[in-house]
C-alpha cells in the first residue's frame, strides 16, 4: 500500500467521515480510496515540482518519478527544508480539496 492510500484510508477512518462512506460497500469504497490516492499523489508531485523549481531541481524530480522512485523520499528529504511539514501541509491542503472540506 502507498503512503497516498495510507493517508486516505487514514481521512476515511476519521470519525467525521464514518458517517460519509457508511453506506459504501468495501469494494466502492477501494474504488474511491484509490480514486482519491491518485488525486493526492498528483498534488503531491505538483507541489513538490513548484517547491523545486527555483533551484530548477524540478526537471531532476520529475526524471526521478520516471525511473528510480526508490530514492526519492532520501533526495526530498535532502532537497526540500523541513520535508517531512512540507509533505505534512501539503497532504492537509489536498485532503481539503479532496474530501470538500
Amino acid at each position: 500500500m502507498s503512503i497516498y492510500e495510507q493517508a486516505v484510508r487514514g481521512w476515511i477512518d476519521e470519525p467525521g467521515q464514518k458517517g460519509r462512506f457508511k453506506d459504501t460497500g468495501q469494494e466502492e469504497l477501494d474504488r474511491i480510496i484509490r480514486e482519491y490516492a491518485r488525486r493526492l499523489e498528483e498534488i503531491f508531485h505538483e507541489e513538490v515540482s513548484r517547491q523545486l523549481a527555483p533551484s530548477g531541481k524540478d526537471q531532476e524530480f520529475e526524471r526521478m518519478l520516471l525511473y528510480d522512485t526508490q530514492y526519492m523520499n532520501k533526495y526530498l528529504n535532502q532537497t526540500i527544508p523541513a520535508f517531512p511539514a512540507f509533505r505534512t501541509e501539503v497532504f492537509e491542503r489536498a485532503k481539503k480539496i479532496i474530501l470538500g472540506e
